[in-house]
C-alpha cells in the first residue's frame, strides 16, 4: 500500500534548498573541478545549520576492482568510510561504480546520519528496463530508504522503504531520464524528498511508525539492479 503525506514545512523546503546548492558547489578535485579545500571549507561543526561532508566518491580504480571493504576516494576530504557490500556483487567499472548483478543490490558506507542529503550521478538507466538509484538510512543489514531510477513506459522514479527486507513504495514521480542523471535523496526527520537533474519530483513525509521502523540507521549508498548502470560522484553529507 502506497503511503502519501502531508507535504513537508518550509523550513524543511529552505534546509533542502540549502543542502542542494552546497552539494553542488562542494567537489573535490577527483569529483569535477573543484579543489578538496572546498570540501573542508563546508565541515564545519561549529556553525549551526552547516553541512558536514561524511563521504565521497569518484570510484576511480582498476576495471574489476571490489567495492565491497574498499576505502572512499579523497579520504582528506571525505573521511576514510569503506564500503560495504550488502547483496550483489560490486566493483569498479570504466572509473565508476557498478553491480555486477541484475537483481537488486545494495552497497553502504557507515556515515551514521537520519537527517542529510545523499547524491549521485547515474549513468545507462535510461534504456532496456534498468534501474538504480540511492539509499539513505540504511540499518547495516535490511532496513533502509531507496530512490530508485526505474526504465519503463513511462520512466518513473520510486521512494521506497524497505524493512526487514520488505519494501513498501512510499511515493512516485515520472520524470524523464536522460543518459547521465543526477539523483538526490534528502531526509530531515519525517520529511524526505527526492531531486533528478535539479529539480525535485517527490516531496514527502514518512508516518510515525515509518520513522520508527526505519529507528537509527544511518549508512548511505547505492541501489543498483543491472551490470550496466553505473554511478559517480557519490557525496553524503550531514
Amino acid at each position: 500500500m502506497i503511503r502519501r503525506g502531508r507535504r513537508p514545512t518550509a523550513a524543511f523546503a529552505l534546509c533542502a534548498i540549502f543542502f542542494g546548492w552546497t552539494l553542488g558547489a562542494g567537489r573535490a578535485a577527483t569529483l569535477g573541478g573543484v579543489s578538496s579545500g572546498t570540501l573542508i571549507s563546508s565541515d564545519s561543526s561549529s556553525t549551526p545549520n552547516t553541512p558536514t561532508i561524511e563521504a565521497c566518491d569518484n570510484f576511480s580504480g582498476s576495471n574489476g576492482e571490489s567495492m565491497s571493504g574498499r576505502t572512499v576516494v579523497d579520504s582528506v576530504a571525505c573521511s576514510d568510510r569503506v564500503w560495504t557490500s550488502h547483496s550483489g556483487t560490486w566493483s569498479i567499472k570504466a572509473n565508476k561504480g557498478a553491480s555486477t548483478s541484475t537483481s537488486p543490490a545494495v552497497v553502504t558506507v557507515g556515515t551514521e546520519f537520519q537527517n542529510g542529503t545523499t547524491r549521485v550521478d547515474v549513468s545507462n538507466v535510461n534504456t532496456g528496463s534498468r534501474l538504480g538509484g540511492l539509499v539513505a538510512s540504511h540499518d547495516g543489514t535490511s532496513t533502509y530508504l531507496a530512490a530508485v531510477m526505474i526504465n519503463d513506459s513511462p520512466d518513473r522514479v520510486e521512494l521506497v522503504i524497505v524493512v526487514d527486507g520488505t519494501s513498501t513504495v512510499i511515493a512516485t514521480s515520472n520524470p524523464t531520464f536522460a543518459a547521465t542523471n543526477r539523483l538526490v535523496l534528502t531526509r530531515f526527520g519525517a520529511a524526505v524528498a527526492v531531486s533528478l537533474n535539479s529539480t525535485t519530483t517527490i516531496n514527502t513525509t514518512l508516518s510515525a511508525s515509518q520513522v520508527t521502523s526505519l529507528g537509527s540507521g544511518g549508512r548511505s549508498g547505492l541501489f543498483g539492479g543491472h551490470q550496466s548502470v553505473q554511478f559517480d560522484d557519490f557525496v553524503a553529507t550531514k
